[in-house]
Order: structure tokens, then C-alpha cells, then sequence
């Protein structure tokens, strides 16, 4: 299709040309193939207003930093002539819709509240009618960005920072209520300072908010200031995005013993996105709740003192399953997960342990001959108790607890217990049986 431009000088005219530039361009250039929207976006000395400048409001910086280029990508500085007039920068009036954006990407911290404006956009040149008077308006194309909820919180199912990310395309304040996006708006979005999730690229084909696009941010930030860098026909920005400090559970072991045969240390952490400590400046209490079969030992409360950065509680089982732990200090909630086993390993190591040393009883020299399997059995009920007892902390191995659940610590005890108790119970056996004679 002709793109039904000429180069009409007189203001009648040329207003009759950007009407029908502006509605070509908005919606039926959509269905051209790429190499044909390109040549359609050429704009040339003939297609600008003779002898005509105007003053480009709503530019801020300096004229060096400016890029200037028409719809294909072509720099058009030298055909439009941009100066540094007054504060203000003026150009040569062209026919055709063209894009000022900077030329290197800019730092854009995001406003509290609402939508903030990116740097650069597209701007329509439109001359006043015939009886109208008075100076060519210019009407920007801006892209706004906003991001909810900020700063962005952590999700603790998706093991990542989630926030959603809304763009759309909106005209000067002020324009003429049937003007319309003269092309469309290609987005992508590259990260810095984070891992995330690729988002694809979108385009937005129309100004305004029914036409805005959102996407779903999810990131791990690397560093304490990760940028989204937002590339786009109209803008090339950085945007700085926030997130929320976290609370990290960390169980100095995922499973552990059921029955209450085991306790675990959980360490509390405070930590800022980037997994740096985040210093408490007050002391801040810590809000332990225990779901499953465990208990919290210590009556005590857990608080992350002023200065430092995490604190720690102990655990002991009870039953067999999973154990939910849930922390919350402030705003900030912190959840883990852990296992509690059937002791198979350890309570096989015992009963072998056991075993075995009350049948070392019999080869001792100058020990009572008794039955085998008496010593057998005394051996493992004696292991068995010396286990449990070991693991609770009680005992005279003084063997630690953490290493008596294992299933080396679990047969050493069983062993030497068993051997001791066979003794013990022969000899009071035997002293009981004086007794009654006399």
C-alpha cells in the first residue's frame, strides 16, 4: 500500500497530511511486512514543513544527549537540524512522526505512588489550522512503567522475589482526543544485578491504559540495587527495582531421628535480597510456631538482639513425619520443612551392639557360665536403654548426643553398655541367690 503523503507546505494542507500519516501508520502499516514498514518510515529533507521550526517542549537534557531518528531507525539529526534555543530545543517541522530518546540508557528510580514516565518518546508535530494561529504542537508518545507490589516480597513457594510489572504507551496531556499511537511501541526487558525468569518481548499496537501490558517479575537479586533494563523503540531506561528483606530458616539438619530421639538447631537469619546480612537496629522478637510432631525446647523467647543478625532455637522430635517450622519477626516470615524418621540404622546398630557385648560376658575370665542367650537378651534390653539414654543426653560415656544417634555412636554404646550391664545384672543375680540360701 502508498502511504498517502505529499509535501504540502500550507497549513490547511499539511494538518490534512498528518491526519492521514497518523491513521496509516496506527493501524493499517500493522500488516506490512517488516521491509515495507521500514521504508515507509523514512523521512527525508522533502518531507519536512519549508522554512518551519518548532519548539520540542517536554525534552530535558542536554541537546548532546539527545538521538534523534525516524520510525526505521535512521538518525535524522542532520536533516531536522536540532538546536539549543533558549533553554529549548528546536528542529526542522517534519511530516511524519519521528522518535527522540537518549543515547545512552538512563537510571530511573521509580516514583512512590502511580505510574513514572520513561525518558524519550515519539513525537507528532501537528500545525494549527488555517484560522487557529499560534505555534506547531507537539505531542509526545511517552512509555510509563509501574510496579506492584513494591518493594517486591518474597515468595516462599516459588523460592524467588515475585512482583508484577505494568507498561503502556500514553499521549501529552492535552491532546486532541482522536489522536492515536502513530506505530507501535516494541518492549523487551533485560536483567542486571538479578537472575530472573526470561520474559518474552511485547508490543504495544495503541496509547492508553485498556492497551497497557503486564508482566510477571521473578528474581533473585546478586547485588543490593538489581536493574531492570527496559529496551524499547521509544526508551532505553534502567530501572532500579527494590525487594524486601526475608527471614531464612536454617536447620543445621533436614532430617532427624523420630520419637524424640534427636534434637535439631534452627538458625534464624535476617537477610536483605541480595543474601547479605541485614543488621536488626532494635532488638526484634521472634515468633516460633511448630507444626507437626516437634516441640520447641526452652521456654525462653528467641530475639535477634540490636547489631546482630540472626539468632538460633533447638528443636526435639516427637512421632515420626514432617515438621513445619514458621518464624516471624516484624513484617518479615521465614519457613522450613524437616523429616523426622523411623530410627532403622541406629536402632539395628544397637540391638547388634547390645548383643554382642552381653555375649562378651561369657568369655571373661573367671565369669559364671550362664546360658548364651541370657546374655543375649540382657545385653540388648541394657543396649537399648543405654541408647535412648545417650541421646537424651544422659549417660556416662559422655559421649555427644548428635554423634550416640548415629549408627556407629549407637553400636559403641549398645556394645559397651551391654557388656557392663551383663555384669552388673550377674552379679546381683548371684548375690540374690546367696542371700535366699542363707
Amino acid at each position: 500500500m502508498k502511504i498517502p503523503l505529499s509535501p504540502i507546505v500550507n497549513r490547511a494542507g499539511l494538518l490534512l497530511v498528518l491526519t492521514v500519516s497518523s491513521e496509516v501508520f496506527g493501524q493499517e502499516t500493522r500488516a506490512l511486512p517488516r521491509a515495507a514498514l521500514d521504508a515507509t518510515a523514512l523521512i527525508t529533507k522533502k518531507e519536512l514543513v519549508t522554512d518551519h521550526r518548532f519548539a520540542l517542549k517536554g525534552w530535558k537534557g542536554e541537546l548532546k544527549d539527545a538521538k534523534i531518528i525516524d520510525l526505521a531507525g535512521n538518525d535524522i539529526s542532520g536533516i531536522l537540524a536540532p538546536k539549543s534555543d533558549g533553554g529549548l530545543l528546536t528542529l526542522a517541522q517534519p511530516m511524519r512522526p519521528f522518535i527522540v530518546k537518549t543515547r545512552t540508557p538512563q537510571a530511573v528510580a521509580l516514583g512512590e505512588h502511580g505510574e513514572t514516565m520513561l525518558p524519550g518518546g515519539m513525537v507528532l508535530a501537528l500545525s494549527p489550522a488555517p484560522d487557529g494561529g499560534g505555534p506547531t504542537t507537539a505531542v509526545w508518545f511517552r512509555l510509563f512503567c509501574s510496579i506492584s507490589p513494591r518493594p517486591a516480597p518474597w515468595d516462599e513457594a516459588l523460592g524467588n522475589y515475585v512482583t508484577r510489572i505494568k507498561f503502556v504507551v500514553r499521549p501529552t496531556e492535552g491532546s486532541p482526543p482522536s489522536i492515536t499511537l502513530p506505530h507501535p511501541v516494541a518492549v523487551s526487558l533485560e536483567f542486571e544485578g538479578m537472575v530472573a525468569r526470561d520474559v518474552p518481548g511485547f508490543t504495544i499496537t495503541q496509547a492508553g491504559l485498556e492497551n497497557q501490558k503486564e508482566v510477571e517479575l521473578r528474581f533473585r537479586p546478586s547485588t543490593s540495587q538489581p536493574k531492570l533494563k527496559v529496551r524499547s523503540t521509544i526508551s532505553d531506561s534502567d530501572v532500579t527495582i527494590d525487594a524486601l528483606p526475608r527471614l531464612d530458616l536454617r536447620p543445621a539438619r533436614a532430617v532427624l531421628l523420630g520419637f524424640g530421639l534427636e534434637n535439631v538447631t534452627v538458625a534464624v537469619a535476617q537477610v536483605r535480597a541480595d543474601n547479605e546480612p541485614a543488621v536488626a537496629t532494635a532488638s526484634s522478637p521472634v515468633d516460633v510456631q511448630v507444626s507437626g510432631g516437634a516441640r520447641r525446647e526452652g521456654s525462653g523467647e528467641v530475639v535477634i538482639a540490636a547489631g546482630e543478625s540472626r539468632t538460633e532455637f533447638n528443636l526435639r522430635s516427637s512421632g515420626l513425619g514432617k515438621i513445619t517450622v514458621k518464624a516471624t519477626a516484624g513484617a518479615l516470615t521465614g519457613t522450613t520443612e524437616l523429616t523426622q524418621r523411623f530410627p532403622v540404622g541406629p536402632l539395628i546398630a544397637t540391638l547388634l551392639g547390645g548383643a554382642l557385648g552381653g555375649l562378651a560376658r561369657r568369655w571373661v575370665k573367671g565369669a559364671r557360665r550362664r546360658p548364651a542367650a541370657r546374655n543375649v537378651i540382657e545385653g540388648i534390653v541394657v543396649g537399648l536403654v543405654a541408647f535412648v539414654a545417650a541421646v537424651l543426653g544422659v549417660g556416662y560415656l559422655n559421649l555427644p548426643a548428635a554423634i550416640a544417634a548415629t549408627e556407629a555412636g549407637a553400636f559403641l554404646t549398645s556394645v559397651l553398655c551391654g557388656f557392663v550391664g551383663v555384669t552388673v545384672l550377674s552379679t546381683l543375680t548371684e548375690r540374690m541367690k546367696v542371700g535366699a540360701e542363707k
